[in-house]
Protein backbone atom coordinates (compact mmCIF):
# COMPACT_ATOMS: atom_id res chain seq x y z
CA UNK A 1 0.00 0.00 0.00
CA UNK A 2 2.92 2.32 0.83
CA UNK A 3 4.33 1.43 -2.03
CA UNK A 4 1.38 2.63 -4.52
CA UNK A 5 1.00 5.28 -2.88
CA UNK A 6 4.69 6.75 -2.83
CA UNK A 7 4.16 6.08 -6.70
CA UNK A 8 1.71 7.90 -7.05
CA UNK A 9 3.15 11.00 -5.51
CA UNK A 10 5.67 10.45 -7.54
CA UNK A 11 4.02 10.61 -10.71
CA UNK A 12 1.85 13.53 -9.53
CA UNK A 13 5.44 15.64 -8.67
CA UNK A 14 6.91 14.71 -11.62
CA UNK A 15 3.68 16.03 -14.12
CA UNK A 16 3.79 18.98 -11.99
CA UNK A 17 7.22 19.79 -12.70
CA UNK A 18 6.29 19.16 -16.75
CA UNK A 19 3.67 21.20 -16.48
CA UNK A 20 5.15 24.08 -14.52
CA UNK A 21 8.67 24.18 -16.87
CA UNK A 22 6.22 24.07 -19.28
CA UNK A 23 4.52 26.90 -18.43
CA UNK A 24 6.98 29.16 -18.08
CA UNK A 25 8.58 28.00 -21.99
CA UNK A 26 5.38 29.09 -23.54
CA UNK A 27 5.05 32.38 -21.18
CA UNK A 28 1.68 31.23 -19.42
CA UNK A 29 4.10 31.61 -15.84
CA UNK A 30 6.79 33.95 -14.54
CA UNK A 31 9.37 34.33 -11.83
CA UNK A 32 9.04 37.40 -9.80
CA UNK A 33 12.09 37.82 -7.06
CA UNK A 34 11.45 40.35 -4.30
CA UNK A 35 14.54 40.77 -2.43
CA UNK A 36 15.40 40.59 1.38
CA UNK A 37 13.71 43.65 2.64
CA UNK A 38 10.69 45.07 5.37
CA UNK A 39 8.24 43.37 4.18
CA UNK A 40 9.76 40.40 3.16
CA UNK A 41 12.86 39.55 5.38
CA UNK A 42 14.23 36.87 3.91
CA UNK A 43 13.45 37.84 0.47
CA UNK A 44 10.69 35.18 -1.60
CA UNK A 45 10.22 34.11 -4.89
CA UNK A 46 6.93 33.91 -6.85
CA UNK A 47 5.86 31.74 -9.67
CA UNK A 48 2.75 33.91 -11.31
CA UNK A 49 0.75 33.38 -13.98
CA UNK A 50 2.40 35.95 -16.32
CA UNK A 51 0.87 39.02 -17.51
CA UNK A 52 0.58 40.85 -21.43
CA UNK A 53 4.34 42.47 -21.90
CA UNK A 54 5.44 40.97 -18.66
CA UNK A 55 9.37 39.54 -18.81
CA UNK A 56 9.76 35.79 -17.81
CA UNK A 57 12.11 36.80 -15.08
CA UNK A 58 10.10 40.21 -12.76
CA UNK A 59 11.26 41.94 -9.55
CA UNK A 60 10.32 44.97 -8.45
CA UNK A 61 13.19 46.42 -8.90
CA UNK A 62 13.04 45.91 -13.28
CA UNK A 63 13.24 48.60 -15.24
CA UNK A 64 10.66 48.23 -18.56
CA UNK A 65 11.81 49.60 -21.55
CA UNK A 66 10.71 52.55 -22.77
CA UNK A 67 7.66 51.91 -25.60
CA UNK A 68 7.85 52.88 -28.82
CA UNK A 69 5.54 56.55 -29.51
CA UNK A 70 3.74 56.73 -33.00
CA UNK A 71 4.04 59.68 -34.70
CA UNK A 72 1.06 58.72 -37.30
CA UNK A 73 -1.64 60.70 -37.03
CA UNK A 74 -5.65 59.19 -36.66
CA UNK A 75 -6.31 55.98 -34.49
CA UNK A 76 -3.94 53.06 -34.68
CA UNK A 77 -5.20 49.27 -34.10
CA UNK A 78 -2.75 48.51 -30.34
CA UNK A 79 -4.13 46.73 -27.88
CA UNK A 80 -4.66 49.68 -24.85
CA UNK A 81 -2.62 49.44 -21.80
CA UNK A 82 -4.30 47.39 -19.01
CA UNK A 83 -3.66 47.86 -15.14
CA UNK A 84 -2.06 44.42 -13.93
CA UNK A 85 -3.39 42.12 -11.44
CA UNK A 86 -1.72 42.04 -7.97
CA UNK A 87 0.51 39.25 -6.88
CA UNK A 88 -1.27 38.05 -4.27
CA UNK A 89 -4.20 37.01 -6.95
CA UNK A 90 -1.86 36.01 -9.79
CA UNK A 91 0.52 33.66 -7.34
CA UNK A 92 1.06 30.11 -7.62
CA UNK A 93 3.46 28.95 -5.67
CA UNK A 94 6.01 30.89 -3.42
CA UNK A 95 9.40 29.66 -3.01
CA UNK A 96 12.18 30.37 -0.76
CA UNK A 97 14.75 34.22 -2.63
CA UNK A 98 16.68 32.59 -5.31
CA UNK A 99 19.52 35.29 -5.64
CA UNK A 100 19.67 34.24 -9.47
CA UNK A 101 16.39 34.80 -10.58
CA UNK A 102 16.48 38.07 -8.82
CA UNK A 103 19.49 39.35 -10.71
CA UNK A 104 18.28 37.56 -14.33
CA UNK A 105 15.38 40.21 -13.89
CA UNK A 106 18.20 43.09 -13.90
CA UNK A 107 19.09 42.23 -17.21
CA UNK A 108 17.48 44.01 -20.20
CA UNK A 109 15.14 41.66 -21.33
CA UNK A 110 12.20 41.08 -23.59
CA UNK A 111 8.56 40.74 -22.88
Amino acid sequence: MIKKTSIFILVVAAGYLIWTAFALWTGIYSVYSIPPGKEHPNGTTLLVSREYGEPLFNSPDYKEPPREVSNQPGLGFAAPIKSKKPLVVRTILELPYIEWAYKKSLEPQAP
